[in-house]
């Protein structure tokens, strides 16, 4: 039985969200309730506790994300491109999760009219995980 790892974040990234927030919701509806970096189906998890799947990319950005998914993403594993492409760190990732990527080589966008993640939080993170800044 695979254990579920302990997430750990940035300090000021990922903090608690407002279990009422209606945004919460639609960001998962807008991913139709699908991990927008596997695609594995998250509607158990958003019933059971909406914040737990999401990666907070921005103050307004959310994501839907396997746990794997967020712990790889806030170590800088695992970074997105200018096109929303994957940018994976193969020395650090898991080859689990590695293997459950998109087979596109991409994050799966929303649903309009829901927004993308933001380009600007993308290219932040992005550059410091190349630099090194995240590694835990």
């Amino acid at each position: 039985m695979a254990r579920k790892r302990k997430r750990r974040g940035f300090s000021e990234a990922q903090s608690p969200f407002a279990v009422a927030d209606p945004r919460l919701l639609a960001a998962f509806d807008a991913y139709a309730f699908k991990c927008a970096f596997t695609g594995a189906d998250l509607t158990a998890e958003a019933a059971a506790d909406a914040g737990g799947e999401l990666l907070r990319v921005d103050d307004d950005d959310f994501v839907p994300a396997t746990i794997d998914a967020i712990y790889a993403y806030e170590r800088g594993h695992l970074a997105l491109g200018p096109t929303y492409n994957f940018i994976v760190d193969l020395a650090a990732i898991s080859p689990e999760l590695l293997e459950q990527l998109n087979p596109i080589g991409r994050l799966r966008l929303p649903a309009p009219p829901y927004p993308a993640p933001s380009q600007s939080a993308v290219r932040a993170h992005r550059t410091a995980a190349i630099e090194g800044q995240l590694k835990a």
